[in-house]
């Protein structure tokens, strides 16, 4: 298996970034190389041992987009695979060998998503990635997030890569793993998902009241620009169904909210309708890349 691993870091506490480079050095089996893609606006300072470890190539790019970061990365020539992993996330110490057993019964795999879970109580972060089972269908493909993600390299360059649209520091600011993962499988391209591919994250960070309504906005604004994109622009009606849940779910989480005296919920989910509408009513009059 010959992969390697790409890190991009914006605004990252240096001890987590260096824990997550740390934990891909020490990979049984080793990527060919480490890109760490440093965003910072000053370079981010890195011990002596990671900084001149042979693994790893550190880049700086003057972007804030997470999408644009990830697409600058000049793959080596003879990789297979890239995989792609949050700066505040670390993997599993078997991680290299439960994707190398994969691939060893499935080669035919072009992108491969695994578990994102909570370091101290080794929880879910995301509900759909609870579901049993790999990807079946459509419903299945929103299990993958950008923090624990595989393509086969010539796959990543044959979908164009990272839209620029989409993801953090981009104009719709989330959904850009959705994107990819989308376009892999309107292609056709062989996807799966596996609960033992695990990477580990810190707990999440609490935040005040309208921080937690400004969060569901915008992630109500990418999705829905996302439904745009693939539904009215594309004509792919099978992404009905996520626009029929993106406005039913925060709807109904709304008046469960406003019975049970749960302002909080209410709220959020009030935020999470509207940027709904607002992304999805810009969307489509968005020209797409």
């Amino acid at each position: 298996m010959n992969y390697i691993a790409v890190v991009n870091t914006f605004n990252r506490d240096k001890m987590l970034v260096e824990r997550c480079l740390n934990a891909l050095i020490s990979q049984k089996v080793k990527p060919q190389r480490i890109f760490l893609i440093d965003q910072n606006i000053t370079g981010l300072i890195l011990p002596y041992e990671i900084i001149f470890n042979p693994l790893i190539e550190v880049t700086r790019v003057n972007t804030k987009s997470i999408s644009e970061a990830r697409n600058s990365i000049k793959v080596p020539v003879g990789t297979n695979y890239i995989f792609f992993c949050d700066d505040d996330g670390f993997p599993d110490e078997n991680y290299s060998i439960v994707l190398q057993n994969i691939l060893n019964k499935r080669p035919e795999l072009d992108l491969i998503g695994g578990v994102y879970l909570n370091e101290t109580d080794k929880q879910y972060y995301s509900k759909r990635q609870k579901m049993k089972g790999g990807i079946k269908g459509f419903i299945d493909t929103k299990k993958i997030m950008g923090s624990n993600l595989i393509i086969r390299a010539s796959t990543f360059d044959e979908l164009k890569r990272f839209s620029p649209d989409f993801g953090v520091g981009a104009y719709w600011g989330a959904s850009e793993e959705t994107d990819l993962v989308w376009k892999a499988y309107f292609n056709k391209n062989k996807i799966d998902f596996f609960h033992e591919l695990i990477i580990f994250h810190p707990p999440q960070l609490s935040r005040s009241l309208w921080g937690e309504i400004e969060k569901s906005f915008k992630y109500g604004f990418g999705k829905s620009a996302l439904v745009a994109k693939w539904l009215f622009k594309k004509g792919k009606l099978i992404v009905s169904y996520e626009f029929i849940e993106m406005f039913s779910i925060p709807a109904l989480n709304f008046t469960v909210g406003l019975f049970t005296l749960n302002f909080k919920k209410a709220l959020t989910s009030f935020a999470f309708f509207s940027g709904r509408i607002a992304g999805l009513l810009r969307g489509l009059f968005y020209k797409f890349v």
